[in-house]
């Protein structure tokens, strides 16, 4: 099956918007970010893809341009990178585990500050994402092993480094949370808020209905969230997607209670495949989430390929895999009548104005031209 969906049993509407003030917070995040070249990337509307879709507006942030990275995460990673350097500047080596955009970023960012990066990388990393942190000047090490590992791997390296020096010279820069480990996954859910403050400027006067997020982790979707539940007027529905074969999120959505997944498959969406959700996003997802889905890579690709091949009217958008699954779970629901109890629930219909996002360009050059033959 190219789509599964489950509603969200614990889905709690959020009525009670405007609950914290985070203007100062906002405004020093996005000062910071201007420091280091951040550039507002684009809000690119398709009439003619939202007719064939059946809905009334689609909305896509491009996340392709920014920082010249070809992906959002470096808003995250260099964010918590100088908080951490504020701290502790005896900080000499970042380290960190990733699929890809999030070590590069953490790569970028060491470069900036003029600190060493080490990144763990997890079996069937493509050559392209290992050569593209590599020319940021980090030192990769590819491990015979799933994400989830990498991540341990690269938390006791740093562990074993400090406790071997006496000092605390070896800072892990890691995008998930955990018990005892909250501060800089949340410094770099914090980062992400410049993304979204772009977007709450650049919608106008439009009515945001539902907001396709992209879960690996989980942390840019909590950060999403839990920005416009906040700061937004009226809040819409969210529902997330994943690839079937690293659906930690979908799975702890239809459990009640946050689990992990571990098998032996693989994705495209090198982005997503991960096996657990962090904590801290899963206490802003498990209530705020009307639904999760989980798809196929081949409708991944067709979701690519719609973007790279517009229809007239529409302009043309690079996507790479993970950044085309948001589009994947909306083109999935709305060519399948299998659907309808869930479209009926988060309102997806002729008048709905849908918001997804682009999170990365063609961060795998080779898949992206034989995917989309261009």
């Amino acid at each position: 099956m190219s789509l599964k969906v489950e509603l969200n049993k614990n889905f709690k509407p959020s009525i009670n918007n405007f609950k914290k003030n985070i203007d100062l917070e906002i405004e020093e995040i996005g000062l910071f970010h201007s420091k280091i070249g951040n550039q507002e990337t684009p809000l690119i509307e398709l009439p003619e893809l939202a007719k064939n879709l059946g809905i009334k507006k689609l909305l896509i942030k491009d996340e392709s341009y920014r920082f010249g990275l070809h992906a959002f995460k470096a808003l995250g990673a260099s964010y918590a990178m100088s908080k951490q350097i504020n701290e502790n500047p005896e900080i000499e080596i970042f380290c960190t585990a990733t699929d890809g955009n999030h070590g590069k970023a953490v790569a970028w960012m060491a470069t900036k500050l003029n600190k060493r990066a080490i990144i763990y990388m997890p079996k069937g990393t493509v050559a392209a994402r290992i050569d593209s942190i590599k020319k940021e000047g980090a030192d990769v090490i590819v491990i015979d092993k799933a994400y989830d590992i990498a991540v341990e791997m690269a938390k006791k390296r740093v562990s074993f480094e400090n406790q071997q020096s006496g000092l605390k010279k070896w800072c892990l820069i890691q995008d998930t949370a955990w018990k005892g480990y909250e501060e800089i996954p949340l410094d770099i859910m914090k980062g992400y808020w410049t993304q979204i403050h772009e977007v709450t400027k650049q919608i106008l006067d439009k009515k945001i209905d539902l907001v396709i997020l992209q879960s690996g982790v989980g942390s840019w979707a909590a950060s999403i969230v839990d920005y416009i539940i906040t700061q937004w007027e009226k809040a819409p529905f969210f529902i997330s997607v994943e690839p079937h074969s690293a659906n930690c999120l979908f799975e702890s959505i239809k459990r009640g209670k946050r689990i992990s997944i571990q098998n032996n498959k693989s994705t495209n969406m090198a982005g997503l495949d991960c096996g657990s959700v962090s904590t801290l996003a899963w206490n802003i997802l498990s209530e705020n989430l009307a639904g999760s889905i989980s798809i196929s890579d081949s409708l991944c690709e067709k979701s690519m390929i719609t973007l790279a091949n517009p229809l007239i009217g529409d302009p043309m958008i690079v996507s790479g895999e993970s950044g085309a699954s948001g589009l994947a779970a909306l083109i999935g629901l709305s060519k399948n009548d299998d659907f309808k109890k869930f479209k009926q629930n988060i309102n997806l219909n002729e008048t709905s104005t849908v918001l997804i996002f682009n999170t990365e360009g063609a961060t795998d050059p080779v898949n992206y031209k034989k995917v989309t033959n261009t």
